[in-house]
């Protein structure tokens, strides 16, 4: 198959802007979003790091529907693959996901899709590259174009690590090393330079950007008890009565200790009551989980607490008030889940109600996880990744204690020297 991996000249495709209107019906490109689609059209490898909300998929799907043959998308979500490849097949774009929840009819569908040269993209969860039959089909079909996205979980120094991204070099090199674009919405340095080795990124475009959020107030509060922490959480509902909220506790058993307590006592006598709460971890029912999302994401549920699981790939663009109750494990998961809040560009608040003791649940969760990630992939030491997430949780701390602009914390700690400059935040009202 010659040719699969030529550079295209952006120049001789139609007018970009006009397919970003026809196909996907935006008005003009995202900061950071054409520097990426040019490099990526004429065959460059690229990693692009760009908050959540920022537009990350149009960097790949817009070049897809310009250029022949299959942009393989790797993706960990089965969730995230079907909002994207239905939203696709909304716009007339032929795309497939390929994962575990598909029935036979559907599997079998697919694969005939790929042998006869059907679709423009292809998402696939990591753990299917583990069938040789079915990177032989790929290789077969001529993959023009590989995309990882969440690439952060390649390096064990991310915050959420996954032993099956280790695989993805390996795969580029079964699938004749096309062009790859790396996304993921919060990288440090460190991670972006593992990224680029792990997957053997030539001489990448590096595009870091959109982290100033300046719609967005960043606040901590610290607490020095349960019941004041219970009282600033309250306090931060009532202040947002009119607006969507979700609510980020580390454990199961706190979202539902949470839920129950606004559900009962959570306001003053002479307050008026809270609007629906629900709760979400991934300890219930998958039909009940997706009620209960569904329900969030349709207004019938107001203020949602939820753990991590609950959140990747969902765009809610109403979303007024995200609270961090405990606090998460690195400064990369508490921005990307408090980046869910204010979508739609309004002014939308982000608390952090930290108390000391919280951290103590964080480093639990480490002790768990030096045997599970040892186990899991030979090639990265249990104690290293152990020693990785505590350096994160040391900076979610020092995050949580600075005396400084919030907004500034936040750039500097992500590498956004461009936007650099004051926002508001609870140091600098």
């Amino acid at each position: 198959m010659s040719n699969t991996f030529a550079p295209q000249d952006s120049r001789s495709l139609q007018d970009l802007v006009q397919q970003l209107h026809d196909r996907f019906g935006f008005e003009q490109f995202r900061t950071g979003q054409r520097a990426i689609i040019d490099a990526v059209l004429a065959g460059q490898d690229v990693l692009a790091v760009m908050p959540t909300g920022q537009g990350k998929s149009l960097c790949f799907q817009l070049p897809a529907t310009l250029t022949p043959g299959l942009t393989l998308v790797i993706a960990p979500l089965i969730a995230l693959m079907k909002d994207q490849v239905d939203a696709l097949r909304s716009r007339g774009i032929a795309a497939s996901a390929f994962h575990s929840g598909l029935v036979d009819r559907e599997r079998d569908q697919v694969i005939q899709d790929i042998k006869l040269g059907r679709l423009k993209l292809l998402y696939l969860a990591p753990e299917r590259i583990q069938q040789e039959w079915f990177v032989r089909l790929l290789r077969s079909s001529g993959v023009s174009r590989l995309v990882v996205d969440e690439a952060h979980c390649i390096s064990h120094w991310g915050h959420d690590f996954r032993p099956d991204y280790l695989r993805l070099g390996d795969l580029r090199h079964r699938l004749g090393s096309p062009p790859c674009l790396a996304l993921t919405a919060t990288a440090t340095t460190k991670v972006q330079d593992d990224v680029c080795e792990k997957l053997e990124l030539r001489r990448p475009l590096r595009v870091v950007t959109g982290f100033r959020r300046s719609n967005l107030h960043f606040s901590v509060e610290h607490c020095a008890s349960l019941i004041e922490k219970r009282r600033a959480l309250a306090a931060l509902l009532q202040a947002n009565a009119s607006g969507s909220a979700l609510i980020y506790c580390a454990t199961r058993r706190h979202v539902e200790e949470v839920a129950a307590f606004l559900r009962t006592d959570g306001r003053e006598p002479s307050a008026q009551p809270f609007s629906t709460i629900g709760y979400y971890h991934a300890g219930l029912a998958d039909e009940l989980r997706a009620t209960v999302q569904e329900k969030f994401l349709g207004g019938q549920i107001q203020t949602l607490v939820a753990t991590n699981a609950f959140g990747m790939g969902i765009d809610k663009p109403d979303v007024r008030l995200v609270v961090h109750y405990d606090v998460p494990g690195s400064v990369e998961a508490y921005y990307q889940e408090a980046g869910r809040a204010g979508r739609d560009g309004a002014s939308a608040r982000c608390a952090l109600l930290f108390q000391q003791r919280d951290v103590s649940t964080q480093e639990y969760f480490i002790q768990q996880s030096e045997q599970t990630v040892g186990q899991a992939a030979a090639q990265v030491e249990g104690a290293d990744r152990a020693s990785a997430l505590r350096d994160l949780l040391r900076q979610i701390v020092a995050y949580a204690q600075a005396q400084t602009c919030r907004q500034v914390v936040l750039l500097q700690y992500f590498g956004d020297v461009e936007e650099m400059s004051l926002g508001p935040c609870g140091q600098c009202d």
